[in-house]
């Protein structure tokens, strides 16, 4: 499986993409991340069931990029989820990393809707969204503060019955990468 849960031992690894400019420039916390912090923060996840972190795995079994799936609520069956890959991960990883977790979503976590938040600055996430059948459900204006500017959150959502058809399609989309690369 492409997903497996975050173990301490993958802390090491992904730290350095974590604080990676391009991803810090794409999260809600900007700041450089330290071990002790990384270390402080998982022993927390630990303890915290509305929240699961995966590290996302290519075929080849290389460590590729980080899924998270945050205030997960069974009752409602509802999730919000973010991802980063690696900063020298091959072209088309962010398909396959949304692939994987959108599966693992409405299959294993049996979820009726994921959510999303990416900062409006941030079109290459909206992009991708939009891509695999998100909706913009709101956008709350100047919501976030980046040391310099104001910048709008925009939320997303898929529906579980929406799924099977993305499914399809970002499986034909993978099919046709990997016979590229071929």
């Amino acid at each position: 499986m492409p997903l497996e849960p975050l173990t301490e031992s993958d802390l090491e690894l992904i730290l350095p993409w974590r604080n990676a400019p391009a991803v810090r420039r794409a999260m809600l916390s900007h700041h450089e991340i330290s071990l002790d912090e990384h270390r402080a923060w998982f022993a927390r996840l630990q303890h915290d069931p509305s929240r699961r972190w995966y590290l996302f795995q290519d075929d080849t079994g290389t460590a590729q990029g980080v899924v998270y799936f945050t205030d997960i609520d069974t009752e409602q069956g509802s999730a919000f989820w973010g991802f980063y890959a690696r900063p020298e991960a091959p072209s088309g990883t962010g398909l396959r990393i949304l692939f994987a977790a959108l599966n693992l979503a409405f299959t294993e976590l049996g979820l009726h809707k994921l959510n999303g938040e990416v900062l409006a600055d941030n079109q290459r996430s909206l992009h991708l969204h939009q891509k695999v059948g998100f909706s913009e459900e709101g956008r709350f204006r100047e919501q976030h503060h980046d040391g310099a500017h104001r910048i709008d959150i925009v939320r997303l959502g898929l529906l579980a019955s929406e799924w099977p058809e993305q499914c399809e399609r970002l499986r034909a989309r993978i099919v046709q990468l990997d016979e590229l690369k071929s």
